[in-house]
């Protein structure tokens, strides 16, 4: 390999060249670097690290919410100190004790009949969608259907104002900087804040109306969950509404357009699922293990923890590459190939894992399911109009810019 191609395969998620060779690039580290130290952070590639990192007690999901209060305080003079609690206390960064007791609540949203419920609301809004796509010969699946989705979803959900939705509409990108803060700048800072500080009052608003009657099939499953610990609830839910609105968000928009992605460039695929609907299931979880949303998670060390010989220390970072670990050839026979028919592709990592296992992957691939089976039903073929291109905002994100579809 000559010095060129050695530059082209390193890790850096910041290159504009990392997503065009992400795949080459995890393949040589699993091989050469399973364990790649980069200062103080630690980089695992091959599944069984991955999986063992997401189950390890000596690592915790609390280093983003210090993380970013360490950087409010270097850029801006600090955080807000109710603004700072809001994040501490969502699920997504909570550990051990306090994120099982957390997340016992949440886990009612997605119960048996609240999840039916949010089904119809699915399936009516991608209707809704695709009947303003009826006089049409071209679909932009993310702008036109990925993108707006979960908005529209998360706003009847919760059965939100038109002034509310709006709220959620223009601080939707902002929020999303809690999942990624080592790409925020000062910029991003001012933004974050300003766009917790709104929901935060928009979501505290929301309890209040609704705890006064005002109907929301979101509000009455969550109180379900929290039963008599009420006084709970009413802490947690701009935690909980916040945790909700970027974990459905970041994962459904990617989730479609990678799906979809495959589908319209697979003819042969394409004429199987419309033969077998009951397929898409298996497509979609095939999905989260070739082409998986969330490529990345982070983690800190809080007690040392050995692996391959070397010792990780306290206040490492530790970078699990779940995009990597599910290419992985010794898990997945044939890991560089979307094999519809996989035995066992549910073992994917695309949600995480253990105790952080995401909540509301149900939601997430019913929704996948739900866009393909229309997409499949309305349209005689699908076909790409250009090279996909991959969005290099997020470095934990592999989700495409665009994806601009001919309809027949």
């Amino acid at each position: 390999m000559n010095n060129s191609d050695d530059r082209t395969l390193r890790f850096n998620p910041a290159s504009p060249l990392f997503n065009q060779h992400i795949y080459q690039i995890y393949q040589r580290m699993r091989r050469q670097q399973p364990l790649l130290r980069i200062g103080r952070t630690w980089v695992l590639t091959r599944y069984q690290d991955v999986s063992a990192a997401l189950r390890a007690p000596q690592l915790s999901c609390s280093g983003i919410p210090r993380h970013l209060s360490a950087e409010f305080a270097r850029l801006q003079g600090g955080l807000a100190p109710e603004l700072a609690m809001l994040v501490q206390e969502m699920a997504l960064f909570q550990d051990n004790g306090t994120h099982r007791q957390h997340r016992k609540p949440l886990m009612a949203l997605f119960s048996r009949e609240p999840l039916a419920q949010l089904r119809r609301l699915v399936v009516d809004e991608i209707n809704r969608s695709i009947a303003a796509l009826a006089k049409t010969d071209r679909l932009d699946v993310i702008v036109q259907l990925a993108r707006p989705l979960w908005p529209r979803l998360f706003a009847r959900w919760l059965n939100l104002s038109p002034q509310q939705s709006q709220v959620i509409e223009q601080e939707k990108e902002s929020i999303r900087l809690l999942l990624d803060p080592s790409a925020i700048d000062r910029a991003g800072l001012e933004r974050l804040a300003s766009a917790l500080r709104r929901l935060d009052t928009l979501f505290s608003q929301l309890y209040q109306e609704c705890a006064d009657g005002r109907p929301s099939l979101f509000f009455a499953a969550l109180a379900q969950g929290y039963g008599d610990q009420q006084a709970l609830m009413q802490r947690y839910f701009s935690a909980d509404c916040v945790t909700i609105l970027i974990g459905g968000s970041e994962t459904t928009e990617a989730l479609i357009g990678n799906l979809m992605q495959v589908v319209a460039q697979d003819e042969p695929l394409q004429q199987q699922l419309r033969q077998h609907p009951q397929w898409i299931a298996q497509a979609v979880q095939e999905t989260l293990r070739y082409e998986s949303p969330l490529q990345m998670a982070r983690r800190t060390v809080i007690q040392p923890w050995t692996l391959h010989g070397r010792t990780l220390r306290e206040q490492d970072a530790v970078l699990l590459c779940l995009g990597a670990a599910n290419r992985d050839e010794t898990q997945f026979c044939g890991a560089q190939q979307f094999d519809l028919h996989r035995e066992n592709n549910s073992r994917h990592l695309g949600f995480g894992g253990s105790a952080h296992l995401c909540a509301g992957q149900l939601l997430a691939r019913f929704q996948a399911e739900s866009v393909c089976a229309a997409l499949l039903q309305h349209f005689p073929r699908l076909r790409p109009l250009e090279q996909a291109q991959w969005q290099t905002d997020s470095l934990i994100l592999r989700s495409l810019k665009s994806l601009p579809l001919a309809l027949g």
